[in-house]
């Protein structure tokens, strides 16, 4: 057969940095193929890929013809296809693997994009004969069925009633009276359903920072929404979506949390109806490809999502939100190592729309940017209606007894709270009982075999656990390099939330008290649950991780306590301190969030470490001012560039021999500027079985990294070294260990 004179540039599915050349399919209109998916013959197998263009070129060097092309249209459009190559460039990745990780599972395997469905509660006839008998105490349940008496019931309609429907409906369902059925969505966001819920009036710093936010209406801009915790930044971004909403705009709107996108959404939907989507990793495969489907299509008007959600296809986009833009969440830790903040801030150059990253601790980044006059800073310096912020006092615990890590002064001030009917949360990043267990017969510490690592004590269970690789060990059984003669004497050294939780409800009998990390927040529905229980106050006391110190607002809440301070005051990493400061300043800020006063008591044995007097004496804008200048002395980033290169192997000596290698050929081809550094072992240099080591590449500019990183990239996979380990490139580190 006579090869076609088209030839197709195909990035395929696979870590490889270099694209292929096929002859387009015989048959097939070559206008249509840019962006669309492709089925090509690859080694002994084939392989699906993206068409990147389709040229009339007899010098491309093709040998073999695609398969077949997939699509009738394409599944990627010119911005996406900019985008991906923008990041491939940018991160060091291979273009292929960036274009099949933005598309759903099911599309990525070569099947077809699923048409968008929703769920609607319908009512049946023995509904209608049911709702036609009124009954006093089920009056909830007529109310539900008189709604769906006149139309569908779906999720926005069922949160615009003035009672939580959830229970009736269930009940409903039991009775036969309503039927679950999926429907397919229609509509687009130019014909977004009127709001359900009115908008709130603006005070005068949120009229400035929607103004700000407008400015930018048709045009790239990036506006930094610098709000203390309260201040009401979700009502500013709402109030610039509805505006572009009704001009046939759509909106993506990025949170670090799972959790938050819960939140979000029925709050979203209250406002804005049917017009709102969800991404992120925790729905299933077809649930994913339905969004993202009605997201090509143009049905969504607004899509809240976790980071990956920052690739999802929007044709008519016109507005990027990143809230909690600070949050390290936004950096892919593995496989392509982007940063969505980033990302996004790079679409909405390429799309020529603004974007606004909203905080109440901005990253340094951002707020050089913002001094530097690249971002437009916006600040919300009160909180919305009547709420105030919260007074801050360090507890001195040096000396102290503690009971479960908690002081006198701090049971003191729970029990104070508590007995107004007030809410309390107490934060301990530490999952567990106790974060390292000792022999009081031998002095055997629990380390993990696997990793340089301490086991962690879990009373549920009665196991000791690794949090690095995952590896359990019952206490029922000998533990792993335990040898001590006779019955082993353990004692736990140190607190988590396990036993923070366990001295409470001895402290507090009767009390509602939730833990909430990790562990006992296993999928959404606990999660809503127990979110839900906060609001509606059914619960008194909460002990949670960082998954409760970011976005949230709880009414209730008047004290909020960080049990441990000290854990998080001495670190090897440059960035520590940053971390800390927002994390205090977070997790502060979910306290008095409305008529009743807040208080935040923080416990250490170092009060008079500078970061406190720095965060609470000068706010974070003076922690700010003064981390920046204390990076640039030292030549850190935000003021250099940074990137990483770290291999790993079960041999300790082969990620050395390797990046040994590598730093060589670094220094060779350095430009003036670029700093080399090690290689070195990782902080954690075993882990999960894997010896590890870096080097550290610093340079004044961006461009002598990028410089080094493609020469280095390409030579790379040659080096006799690269047989043994396992190497990945992070451009941008947020974890410099």
């Amino acid at each position: 057969m006579t090869p076609s004179r088209f030839v197709l540039e195909v990035a395929v599915f696979a870590p490889l940095r270099q694209t292929f050349d096929y002859f387009l399919p015989a048959g097939t209109d070559p206008a249509i193929a840019s962006g669309c998916r492709v089925r090509v013959p690859f080694g002994r197998g084939t392989r699906f890929g993206v068409v990147l263009a389709c040229r009339e070129d007899g010098a491309r060097l093709a040998t073999k013809a695609a398969s077949e092309i997939l699509d009738e249209a394409p599944v990627f459009d010119a911005e996406q296809l900019r985008l991906a190559r923008w990041a491939a460039d940018y991160y060091q990745h291979p273009l292929g693997e960036i274009l099949s990780g933005m598309l759903p599972a099911e599309v990525r395997r070569g099947r077809a994009p699923r048409e968008a469905l929703r769920t609607v509660w319908r009512i049946t006839d023995a509904g209608r004969a049911l709702g036609a008998t009124p009954a006093g105490p089920a009056h909830r349940r007529h109310a539900v069925l008189a709604l769906a008496g006149a139309a569908d019931l779906d999720a926005a309609a069922l949160a615009a009633l003035d009672f939580d429907a959830r229970r009736a409906v269930r009940e409903l369902e039991k009775l036969g009276a309503l039927e679950r059925v999926l429907v397919a969505v229609q509509g687009t966001a130019a014909h977004a359903s009127a709001p359900l819920e009115p908008f709130h009036v603006l005070n005068a710093d949120q009229e400035r920072a929607l103004a700000a936010v407008r400015a930018h209406f048709g045009g790239f801009g990036v506006v930094l929404l610098q709000g203390v915790t309260g201040s009401g930044k979700t009502e500013v971004y709402m109030q610039a979506m509805r505006e572009l909403l009704a001009a046939g705009r759509q909106i993506l709107m990025l949170v670090p949390e799972i959790a938050l996108t819960q939140a979000l959404v029925a709050r979203f939907e209250a406002r804005f109806g049917a017009a709102v989507g969800v991404l992120h990793s925790g729905l299933t495969d077809q649930a994913r490809a339905q969004t993202w489907a009605a997201c090509r299509r143009g049905e969504l008007g607004i899509l809240l999502g976790t980071r990956s959600a920052v690739w999802a296809p929007l044709p008519r986009l016109g507005l990027l939100v990143i809230d909690e833009e600070h949050d390290a969440s936004y950096k892919q830790q593995d496989g392509l190592r982007y940063s969505a903040r980033d990302v996004a801030v790079m679409r909405a150059r390429q799309r020529d729309v603004p974007i606004v990253l909203g905080s109440a601790t901005p990253s340094l980044e951002s707020c050089l940017n913002g001094q530097r006059g690249r971002y437009e800073t916006v600040h919300l310096r009160t909180r919305a209606g009547s709420a105030v912020l919260p007074r801050v006092r360090l507890l001195d615990i040096r000396g102290l007894k503690l009971d479960g890590g908690l002081s006198e002064a701090l049971l003191r001030a729970i029990g104070e709270r508590l007995a107004r009917r007030e809410q309390v949360l107490l934060f301990l990043n530490r999952r567990g009982f106790a974060p390292t267990v000792i022999c009081h017969r031998c002095g055997w510490v629990g380390r993990c075999t696997r990793c340089d690592a301490r086991l962690v004590w879990h009373k549920k269970g009665e196991a000791l656990h690794c949090h690095h690789c995952g590896a359990v060990h019952p206490l029922s059984r000998p533990v792993p390099d335990h040898t001590c003669d006779g019955e082993p004497d353990l004692v736990p050294l140190g607190v988590g939330t396990e036993r923070v939780a366990e001295a409470l409800a001895a402290a507090f009998p009767g009390q509602r008290i939730a833990r909430i990390d990790r562990d006992t927040m296993r999928g959404r529905e606990a999660i809503r649950r127990t979110f839900e229980d906060i609001r509606a106050r059914r619960l008194d006391i909460m002990i949670g991780t960082q998954m409760l110190a970011k976005g949230h607002d709880f009414s209730g809440i008047t004290l909020v306590a960080v049990v441990d301070a000290d854990s998080r005051l001495f670190s090897l990493d440059f960035r520590a301190e940053e971390r800390f400061a927002q994390l205090l300043t977070q997790v502060g800020g979910r306290a008095g969030r409305a008529e009743a006063p807040g208080e935040v008591l923080v416990q250490t044995h170092h009060p008079e470490h500078p970061l406190f007097a720095r965060v609470f004496g000068h706010g974070y804008e003076g922690f700010a001012a003064a981390a920046l200048a204390e990076r640039e002395a030292a030549a850190l980033p935000p003021f250099h560039a940074m990137a990483m290169i770290r291999a790993e192997a079960t041999d300790r000596r082969y990620p050395q021999q390797f990046l040994e290698a590598v730093a060589a050929r670094l220094r060779r081809i350095a430009p003036a500027g670029l700093e080399v550094e090690g290689p070195v072992a990782a902080a954690m240099e075993k882990r999960a079985g894997k010896f590890r080591a870096q080097i550290v590449l610093r340079a004044p500019r961006r461009a002598e990294i990028a410089a080094a990183l493609r020469s280095f990239v390409v030579a790379a996979e040659a080096l006799p070294a690269r047989r043994r380990v396992r190497w990945s490139l992070d451009v941008d580190p947020q974890d410099a260990l």
